[in-house]
């Protein structure tokens, strides 16, 4: 597989190198420590790591190549990072019989892609999303842990899956919604250029007003990236994507999920 820095062209590499010697400002004025390491990677402007140029692309990719611009958005980042303590989340702990059935990273894709699912159907939303700063903890530590799996050098997307089975328009409330937008929010400032392809699946007749809401909040380049299906052509679009074997049973393919099997005997009744 070819390396990701191979396929920058020229002014991706001229820009990189702009926002590289950007480096010791950016950390300064984010207020993180000097020699901050980000997602496993040290910020030292005079790293010859391949996979610093690959992050910053990311960053700069956001921002049409714009290094000005994606300077401010690097070092905002960087203090959001700070502030919502995003570096010691992977050590956090949350109740896996409410987050299990929300979401959960199964396997990868045909280009070894991790894949995220997220489960919006059959939810108690007030036991999910009234907490909002704990569920924004968890879907950002499910994001990192994704990000664990990437190693920058042929592989640095991701596969999304939002499923909205046994979704009602009734279920989509105000406590969901502020959810969804600031999940969105704080994924579009802080998590440029790592999603590949967002697949919407099993979406109901009234999903096009939650699309158009959603989409409020986001940038053309990432909802270029959006596949909707309903429920007919699930499989389908999916196994385009993803090998059978590592396609969840739910949604045509061979793969049994952990997760959601353990939860399935934690809810069967005992044979006592």
């Amino acid at each position: 597989m070819a390396s990701i820095i191979s396929t920058f062209n020229e002014n991706e590499k001229n820009s990189i190198s702009e926002l590289k010697k950007l480096l010791p400002e950016i950390v300064k004025d984010s207020g993180v420590p000097e020699n901050y390491i980000l997602w496993g990677v040290s910020l030292d402007k005079n790293s010859t790591d391949e996979r610093l140029d690959v992050i910053l692309v990311k960053y700069l990719r956001a921002r049409n190549l714009d290094v000005s611009l994606a300077k401010e958005m690097l070092t905002k980042s960087l203090k959001w990072r700070l502030e919502f303590r995003t570096d010691t989340i992977l050590t956090e702990s949350f109740p896996s019989d409410i987050f299990c059935e929300v979401g959960f990273i199964h396997k990868h894709d045909k280009k070894n892609r991790p894949v995220t699912y997220n489960l919006y159907g059959g939810l108690n939303n007030e036991e999910v999303f009234g907490n909002l700063d704990r569920f924004l903890r968890w879907r950002i530590q499910l994001m990192e842990k994704g990000i664990q799996l990437l190693d920058f050098k042929t592989v640095d997307q991701m596969i999304q899956v939002h499923d909205y089975n046994l979704v009602t328009y009734a279920s989509y409330d105000k406590t969901a919604k502020t959810a969804s937008k600031s999940v969105t929010q704080i994924m579009q400032d802080n998590y440029p250029e790592f999603l590949e392809i967002k697949f919407f699946v099993n979406v109901p007749w009234w999903g096009d007003w939650v699309f158009k809401f959603i989409s409020l909040f986001l940038s053309e380049q990432t909802k270029a990236k959006f596949v909707v299906t309903s429920a007919s052509g699930v499989k389908d679009s999916m196994l385009a994507v993803i090998d059978e074997d590592n396609l969840p049973v739910s949604y045509g393919g061979k793969s049994i999920v952990p997760e959601l099997e353990d939860k399935k005997s934690e809810n069967q009744p005992s044979s006592e």
